[in-house]
């Protein structure tokens, strides 16, 4: 059998001032812009099965996840929201998919780099050193029956789409 995972690296967000905390920052006009599209590609990619979106609680990751909900067709209510997911290093990130039991395939993770960088790297030798820009979505076919047998080097396949991908009307 075989699982699909959707590593999304959170869209463009402003920059960290004194009078905001890292965890508040919103997207950018850009950033709104580039989840829309990226959404889109998603649902262009993932029209078999109503997906599972797990997302890190912070405000730029949310909002992303709540665009490609919006495309999806998910409840935004639907969004699991796990605080590990903030700052989470790959080995979290393992620790967290690990547990999604009921989760449907595709599933759709929204995070932050480093970490969501290094869990495809982790999963997949293909795209080791990989970073993913703001909005990049990087598709995996894991080789797992479900979620629990999620391993190092467990993913093939890789499909990686960024902004910059598509038309600015697109």
């Amino acid at each position: 059998m075989t699982l699909q995972l959707y590593l999304v690296r959170h869209a463009k967000a402003g920059f960290a001032d004194t009078d905001i905390e890292d965890f508040e920052r919103a997207l950018t006009d850009r950033g709104r812009r580039d989840a829309v599209r990226m959404a889109r590609e998603a649902a262009r990619l993932t029209t078999q099965t109503q997906p599972t979106l797990l997302s890190s609680p912070a405000v730029r990751a949310i909002t992303t996840a709540r665009r490609f909900a919006e495309a999806l067709d998910v409840a935004p209510r639907a969004i699991r929201i796990d605080a590990r997911l903030y700052e989470a290093s790959a080995g979290d990130w393992m620790q967290v998919l690990g547990e999604q039991l009921d989760a449907t395939s595709p599933l759709l993770a929204f995070g932050h780099n480093p970490g969501i960088s290094e869990l495809g790297g982790w999963l997949c030798a293909d795209i080791r050193n990989v970073s993913l820009p703001t909005a990049g979505l990087l598709g995996l076919e894991l080789a797992i029956p479900d979620w629990s047998e999620i391993d190092r080097d467990c993913a093939h396949r890789p499909l990686l789409r960024t902004p910059q991908d598509f038309a600015p009307d697109a």
